[in-house]
């Protein structure tokens, strides 16, 4: 066998196999070392070790505890930016966290960070921690974390966010924080609160940038905010109220800028707490588990919040929610709105245009609600209510309100209970109505170039029960319906006219069990009922409609549905080009001259 013998690289291959072994391995002048005791005071965070052990570093022991010196005068970030190392190292690494009278201290064992470049840690790893908070609400709160893992962890840039403010009238862009995370689960024993534990979280494309204040100060006038708030809720004093919402508000809003969430997902979440009693009754205990909570990509939508596998209890009551989510929602344009309103001087909350504050709304879904609750009396039987889909789409908004609204309710299922004073749900219960199965939807649109609002679609029904279905089209609907003006709105909606309807009523069993509940209820037949009912419809609606074709029409098709319930359906449409308006209704001496204006079919099946 013939064995190829190696060629020598040429010049340009030696070159290049030379430089990546100098760009992979420690340089010759890296430092290995150790230190002791360290402490990092950066105000409202103080990161303490008893021992770091430093390798491959660019800097020299001297120099890189310059790093962490107090006495720097050198920006935080520009020290982070020198930080370079193979690998970085601490038995125990603890951080101190101060948020007004609250204090967090988190012990995280095991911490091993690699590949740092910069300021920057290619990689970064705790075993496990420990978790302590004092002073907050819920008093004492002692728990365990498991691992937890990072890739691409921006050291500099978090030191800016933490420290630092952007320079007067610029908005930094958002740049990359962390590029993937991982924590594998923690639980946080709260005392007599009760308990609260979560599997394993992922994330991915984690963002931030500086704002107008660093992020330390952002948390801690948060802190001092609201405790003001609630001073000033207990005075009543409104002016003072108003005045110490605004800093509370501007911080939350400054907070909210400073990131960009990316994607990920929060598995097998748990709680377990005692809600506060009502008087002269035992304290109950709540609990609370959810499958998966998920955002960005990692939802179905691939955008938004999901929520996945909702189960709760309290006491003898329980339910859960197969699906509940959003996407499409955004409150930036809202929250850029507030920012501009609250930043002009002396001007009051309560004169704020509250239609410039409502937020991208996009799509909201929920599935698979359930609710098992204790019967009410004189009902012996437990009380289940269930929700197959409620869905609200909304489209392109104009001054905050959707130009386009699409809602679903399906499969509302709720019992009848028969309680004192309630003698509609006796009748129900005496047609063998025990529960109701509705459905409804709702779906409008504004076509702009038309002026013209389509009211494509109208439903509501039972199952067994009966379906009433309508549709239309409004015409002479200006942008300005749209208006934060809202007298400006009035008008507009008042200048609307009804251009054409269409309704479509199905009987699925309802007109029959309303006929046999009265034939009952009068001891009679229940054909003699339908007739006396199929007569009332005829000579009724004659008299009431009027002698016009179009009540004649209408007058047939409805006695017919009555006398053999079917399908009924009424078409009409406004004989005028520009439809029937409000002016139009008001000078009719007589109702039944509407029959005048519009054409109208109608027929019973």
């Amino acid at each position: 066998m013939t064995v190829a013998r190696l060629r020598r690289p040429t010049h340009f291959a030696g070159a290049a196999l030379t430089a990546l072994l100098l760009a992979i391995a420690p340089p010759s002048w890296a430092a290995d070392f150790q230190l002791d005791d360290i402490r990092i005071d950066l105000g409202h965070l103080v990161i303490t070790a008893p021992r770091i052990a430093i390798k491959g570093s660019t800097l020299e022991k001297g120099a890189f505890l310059a790093l962490f010196s107090a006495s720097a005068t050198d920006p935080a970030a520009a020290r982070a930016a020198r930080l370079t190392a193979a690998e970085i190292s601490a038995p125990e690494l603890t951080l101190l966290q101060t948020i007004g009278d609250q204090k967090q201290r988190t012990i995280y064992r095991n911490v091993r960070l690699t590949d740092i470049r910069e300021g920057r840690i290619g990689h970064g790893e705790s075993a496990s921690a420990a978790i302590a908070t004092e002073g907050g609400p819920s008093g004492t709160v002692t728990g365990e974390m498991k691992r937890t893992a990072f890739d691409g962890f921006d050291l500099r840039l978090t030191t800016r966010m933490l420290t630092e403010k952007a320079a007067p009238g610029t908005e930094e862009p958002m740049r990359p924080l962390v590029e993937t995370f991982e924590q594998d689960g923690y639980s946080l024993d709260m005392g007599k609160a009760g308990r609260m534990s979560l599997g394993k979280t992922t994330g991915r494309g984690f963002a931030g940038r500086v704002g107008p204040e660093p992020l330390l100060d952002v948390v801690a006038k948060i802190a001092t905010a609201s405790a003001e708030m609630e001073k000033k809720d207990a005075s009543g004093d409104k002016a003072a109220q108003n005045e110490a919402a605004k800093p509370l508000a501007l911080s939350m809003i400054a907070l909210f800028d400073m990131f960009e969430y990316g994607s990920g997902e929060a598995r097998d979440f748990a709680m377990t707490v005692q809600a506060p009693p009502t008087s002269g009754a035992k304290p109950e205990t709540v609990e609370m588990k959810i499958g998966r909570m998920a955002f960005g990509e990692a939802t179905p939508a691939r955008s938004g919040f999901a929520m996945e596998g909702l189960r709760f209890s309290s006491g003898p009551a329980k339910g859960g929610i197969e699906f509940i989510g959003y996407s499409g929602f955004s409150f930036g344009p809202a929250l850029r709105e507030l920012k501009a309103m609250l930043s002009e001087p002396d001007k009051p909350l309560d004169e704020i245009d509250v239609r410039r504050l409502i937020p991208t709304l996009g799509t909201v879904r929920m599935t698979g609600l359930s609710v098992d609750a204790p019967p009410l009396p004189p009902s012996k039987e437990p009380i289940k209510v269930a929700l197959g889909t409620f869905e609200v789409k909304a489209g392109e908004q104009l001054n905050g309100i959707p130009t386009s609204l699409a809602l679903t309710i399906d499969r509302l299922v709720a019992p009848i209970v028969d309680t004192a004073g309630n003698p509609a749900a006796k009748d129900m219960i005496a047609m063998g109505i025990r529960s109701l199965d509705l459905s409804a939807r709702l779906e409008l649109g504004w076509e702009a170039a038309k002026n013209e609002l389509a009211i494509r679609s109208i439903s509501l029904g039972g199952a067994g029960l009966a379906q009433l279905e309508a549709s239309g089209t409004l015409g002479n609907v200006s942008k300005d319906l749209f208006s934060s003006d809202l007298a400006l709105a009035q008008v507009a909606a008042l200048g609307a006219t009804a251009r054409n309807l269409q309704v479509k009523l199905q009987n699925f069993g309802l007109v029959e069990k309303l006929i046999e509940n009265e034939a009952r209820k009068s001891k009679r037949k229940v054909e003699e009922v339908r007739q006396q009912y199929a007569m009332i419809a005829n000579l009724g609606l004659a008299a009431m409609l009027g002698p016009s074709d179009a009540a004649k029409v209408l007058t047939a098709a409805v006695s017919r549905f009555v006398a053999r319930p079917g399908t009924l359906t009424v078409a009409a449409s406004a004989k005028s080009a520009t439809g029937l308006g409000l002016a139009d209704v008001i000078t009719m001496t007589e109702p039944t001259e509407v029959f005048d204006k519009i054409d109208l079919k109608a027929d019973a099946q």
